[in-house]
């Protein structure tokens, strides 16, 4: 198994840990940003991500 692999059975075990509704909310989000990303076809999105994630990893 691949770091890759093993990252996303990390979060599929976090979500499975969840309440059913927070489970739902998970899935509500996750499919608001892939609707983000299908807007922006040339990836501008997906930087937009990546510079979102970075700046709250400094926020600690």
């Amino acid at each position: 198994m691949n770091y890759d692999e093993q990252t996303l059975l990390m979060f599929k075990g976090l979500i499975a840990s969840l309440s059913e509704e927070q489970q739902a909310k998970v899935k509500e989000a996750g499919q608001k940003l892939r609707d983000v990303i299908a807007e922006y076809p040339e990836g501008e999105a997906t930087i937009a991500f990546g510079f979102i994630g970075a700046q709250m990893q400094m926020e600690g």
